[in-house]
């Protein structure tokens, strides 16, 4: 009768630490389980936004890059054309989108902004001065962001050459546009976020250009153009 009332007074110390290991040992795998649920979460989160900030972008500049427009400055030798094609941003002239501002054909610029250690893709605009002859100050101008979160901007002109009927095998991609007769064929479009990831990259044909009817292929990486199909200059 002693040996049964001493087993009916509870838990031994030793069960007692075995209960509180167990207990704790379970609650640091649930505890982790949430943990890694939430990381996958947020990462899925953060993949689709980054996924729908991608597209809206490359829906965006393929409208608005191909509109830009061959003209030239007044009162300057030769005219050469309002557009600055450079390795990080590229100042043009395009038509004004609705959804921007309103009116008229505006300057842009395409490039990446540091602002606040927040660095974005923006794209730029200021009015036309009808007297200036050269290219405009874009730094005060106002801008619309179109992505967050952009390390850096690389950008790549094509020049289908003189003759790109003749000599089709003679275009090449340049990282500077120093052409002062003719505007690029194609722009591509390189972005890097910085998180290290890296955008498909964009490559949009102008639709005025100094070969009208050039059809690029992508698999020669070249322009394209029927011997029937006269080249057309943009002057």
């Amino acid at each position: 009768m002693m040996t049964i009332a001493h087993k009916n007074k509870g838990f031994t110390l030793i069960e007692l630490l075995a209960a509180m290991t167990l207990f704790a040992l379970l609650a640091s795998i649930l505890m982790g389980m949430v943990r890694n649920a939430d990381r996958t979460s947020n990462a899925s989160t953060a993949s689709s936004e980054r996924s729908e900030q991608y597209t809206r972008t490359h829906a965006f500049l393929s409208e608005h890059l191909a509109n830009a427009l061959p003209l030239r400055w007044r009162r300057e030798v030769n005219q050469p054309l309002k557009f600055d094609g450079k390795a990080s941003s590229v100042t043009y002239l395009a038509p004004v989108i609705s959804q921007i501002a309103e009116g008229g054909v505006l300057w842009w610029q395409l490039a990446v902004r540091d602002r606040s250690e927040k660095k974005q893709l923006v794209l730029k605009r200021l009015p036309q001065d009808p007297e200036a002859k050269e290219l405009p100050d874009m730094a005060a101008a106002e801008s619309s962001v179109l992505a967050d979160g952009i390390e850096s901007v690389a950008l790549a002109y094509f020049d289908p050459g003189d003759d790109p009927v003749q000599q089709p095998e003679a275009g090449k991609w340049v990282e500077v546009w120093d052409e002062n007769d003719r505007m690029p064929s194609l722009i591509r479009v390189s972005v890097k976020e910085t998180s290290g990831a890296r955008w498909p990259d964009l490559v949009i044909p102008l639709r005025i250009t100094q070969a009208i009817g050039c059809n690029f292929d992508f698999a020669k990486q070249r322009c394209v153009i029927s011997a029937s199909q006269p080249s057309r200059l943009v002057r």
